[in-house]
């Protein structure tokens, strides 16, 4: 189980399947009349797998419109884009990182007739500028990083608690797969500060491989123990809470470490990581895998959406021994993962 601003399974939300990062189908259409519909070939697979500048000159290419005429649109919705600026965009010598231009991007995904945030989903996090851990904009809400998790909003409310006033400092978490490549057992150790006083839990949220298999057990807790339990087997989702075994006072630190399990195995999955709602000095992730059943290929992948495919940041060695892991230092908020390849 995991805390608000964190995830161990980004992946599209909904009853009729695992919805793993990658998964999304990413409509497109010729002439940009912002009604989405199949995507040729090239343009799914660049919404897919990125990067952000091969989609979006994919997409456009795809769209027939001219620089001019998209120039032209964002203007009427009043959004200012140079034709010099989207060109820097589509080749990768620049990236749209203000508000502004984030903006374009979300009007750019109507006007090429693509689905929400399937090119801002390819930008990753918002590159910091300045002093950026001690900013009070960097930071998402629990139903900002899981958009498109209807029922998790009521899950929260029912455990009473959408925001447990601590930060994620620092988090190890490891995972262990099985024969079968399903995931088997997950422990993560989190150092805990309290941002507010009178902090006594710890809100965890955890999202299954796949609809229909029973949901993990919280089989052991230390400096903490196990509260209210609210569940979406449908999707499948959890929100449980931690009571911390002391209330911490502003600035306070804690360290809580948990453990869960499946009872039985199910289908073979491609990706594990963390999604974090503020920002984190250090992640580690350690996966181990099955030796009768290792990955040919990993890597490391980061972005800010739950639904979609995660950008693919850079390959990860797995060793002879079925291990892979990486370290993440100041880890933006939004999803951190590894995912890896079968065959």
């Amino acid at each position: 189980m995991l805390p608000t601003d964190e995830t161990a399974k980004p992946g599209a939300p909904g009853a009729s399947g695992p919805g793993r990062p990658g998964r999304t189908e990413p409509p497109g259409q010729q002439g940009g009349s912002g009604q989405p519909g199949r995507p040729n070939g090239a343009l799914h697979a660049a919404l897919r797998d990125g990067p952000f500048e091969s989609a979006l000159d994919t997409a456009i290419r795809a769209s027939g419109l001219s620089m001019e005429r998209i120039q032209r649109r964002l203007a009427d919705r009043g959004v200012e884009v140079s034709i010099t600026a989207l060109s820097y965009w589509r080749r990768g010598r620049s990236r749209p990182e203000r508000p502004q231009s984030r903006r374009a991007v979300r009007l750019l995904e109507e006007l090429l007739a693509l689905p929400t945030d399937s090119l801002v989903a390819l930008l990753g996090p918002q590159r910091p500028r300045g002093r950026w851990t001690g900013r009070a904009d960097t930071s998402l809400a629990p139903t900002r990083l899981w958009q498109g998790y209807q029922s998790l909003s009521g899950l929260l409310h029912d455990v009473g608690n959408t925001d447990d006033g601590l930060s994620r400092v620092a988090v190890h978490e490891r995972f262990e797969i099985d024969a079968q490549g399903a995931e088997s057992r997950w422990t993560a150790c989190l150092v805990l500060r309290a941002e507010r006083d009178d902090v006594d839990r710890c809100v965890v949220i955890s999202r299954g491989d796949e609809p229909g298999r029973p949901l993990p057990d919280l089989v052991d807790v230390r400096n903490a123990r196990p509260g209210r339990v609210r569940s979406d087997p449908d999707v499948p989702i959890t929100v449980t809470e931690l009571l911390l075994d002391r209330v911490l006072s502003k600035g306070e630190t804690a360290v809580v470490e948990y453990t869960t399990a499946y009872p039985t195995s199910g289908r073979a999955t491609d990706e594990c990581g963390r999604g974090f709602r503020t920002p984190a000095a250090l992640y580690t992730l350690e996966v181990t895998f099955h030796p009768d059943r290792v990955p040919v290929r990993c890597y490391r992948c980061a972005g800010t959406a739950a639904t979609g495919s995660l950008p693919v940041v850079g390959p990860v060695w797995i060793s002879p021994r079925g291990r892979a892991h990486m370290v993440v230092q100041d880890a933006a908020p939004g999803f951190h993962s590894l995912r890896w390849e079968w065959d």
